[in-house]
């Protein structure tokens, strides 16, 4: 059976509580904690149907770690409604900026640093025209 989309993406957080009601502000849902000994140490939270992000509590975790994931990046129908849900919520985030593969896109970095993308598909999106190369412009 292929698969069939990317189920979610896990990240350690500092504080659990901070993370969580930072996510809630981009409109996430949670979903169910995980716990030890009764005490909360982890969260899953619905970005959209079937996709999530998954947070566990680390401490003495400091800046992200290189682990080889670079970044996530989540898809949205309209960057300019989602900006202004952002603008109005206090949530920072970068200019929009048409990428080098025509495609919309924003930058976020959560509480304890962890950077992600939020894009827009174009009509013009390497993702969906396919077939051809892209010269990266970073």
């Amino acid at each position: 059976m292929p698969v069939t989309r990317i189920a979610h993406v896990c990240l350690n957080v500092q504080d659990l509580d901070r993370s969580i009601q930072w996510y809630k502000k981009l409109g996430f849902k949670e979903v169910f904690h995980f716990t030890r000994k009764g005490q909360p140490f982890g969260v899953y939270l619905q970005i959209a149907s079937d996709s999530y992000i998954e947070l566990f509590e680390n401490p003495d975790m400091g800046q992200p770690i290189n682990t080889g994931i670079v970044h996530f990046c989540l898809e949205t129908e309209s960057l300019e409604t989602l900006m202004a849900e952002y603008d109005e919520a206090g949530i920072a985030y970068t200019p929009k900026k048409l990428g080098c593969d025509q495609t919309w896109q924003i930058w976020l970095k959560d509480p304890d640093g962890n950077a992600f993308e939020i894009h827009q598909y174009t009509l013009n999106s390497a993702q969906k025209k396919g077939g051809m190369t892209v010269e990266a412009d970073w």
